[in-house]
Formats: C-alpha cells, structure tokens, sequence
C-alpha cells in the first residue's frame, strides 16, 4: 500500500507541475508591453487536452491583446474567459504575460513561431521557485537563470491558426 501512496503523490506532483501558477507579479508590466501582430487571431492547440483548445487574441489597448478563451480544456482553472495580454523578452526569449479580468495574479508562457505554428511552453521557476518571486525583478531574474537549465521548457504545446 505504500508503494502505490508513493506513485500516486509522484503522479500528483507531475501533474501539478504542468499547470501554470499565477504569481503576484509580472514579467513585466503592462505600460511596458508591446504587441506582436503575429499572435493576433484565433489559436486552437494541438494537445490532446490542453488547458486551453482554442484562444483567440485581439488588439487591446496600444500595448495589450485582449484574449478570450473561446473552448477550455478539462484542467481550466481560471474564473473567467477574459483576460489581459502584453509580451516582454527575458534574455533570448519571448513571454506572454497573461492578467485574468478580476484577478490579481498573473500567468505566463514563452512562445516562439515555428514557421506558421505557434509553440507555447509554461514558465518553470526552476532555481528558487515561486517564493523567490518577490518583484517583477525578481521573477526576471529566476526566469533567466531557470532557462539555463536542462528542464526548461520540456513540455511544449504547438498551436495553430484558424
């Protein structure tokens, strides 16, 4: 019986390590932000059951998308569909900072283009984790440095345009 208490806290982790955290802080903040007209459009992911199936983003303000989740997955955890976008780059690479409307926390991903694809990986705070994130300085420093290691972005999730 312990052996299988064992598995399953094992399995439980692995999968809580797939979800996106929401943090206090951004990777930046939203003034800051610039739009890659790139990512405008609808996005359906290529995953067998992602968190997000399909996403779409619109121009927001001058710096901002404006995204709505249009089919969630079955581990959609947010409250809303609704949600305030702006990109940043840490080092060599590029970073959605996603803001839920009603929330104060914030969510991330690196994205890069694969020719017409769009690849999405989590933000893994791999050196000191989520309570080295005490500023936005903070959690680009701990990105920077985790995108030296060996896991980065290990689980990436492909999209493609509608």
């Amino acid at each position: 019986m312990k052996k299988y208490s064992v598995i399953f806290l094992g399995l439980v982790a692995l999968l809580a390590m797939g979800c996106p955290v929401g943090l206090d802080h951004p990777l930046a903040v939203e003034a800051d932000g610039k739009v890659d007209a790139k990512l405008i459009g609808t996005w359906v992911a290529q995953a067998e059951d992602p968190e997000v199936k399909r996403v779409t983003l619109t121009r927001g303000t001058e710096n901002t998308y404006a995204v709505t989740v249009e089919e969630r997955g079955t581990m959609y955890a947010l409250e809303t569909d609704k949600l305030v976008a702006w990109v940043t780059s840490v080092g060599k690479g590029d970073f959605i900072c996603l803001k839920p409307d009603g929330e104060e926390k914030y969510y991330h991903y690196q994205y890069a283009f694969d020719g017409r694809k769009l690849i999405t990986n989590d933000v893994s705070l791999l050196i000191g984790g989520v309570d080295a994130v005490t500023s936005t300085k903070a959690l680009r420093s701990e990105v920077e440095a985790s995108m030296k290691e060996e896991a980065w972005a290990s689980e990436t999730i492909s999209w493609e345009q509608e």
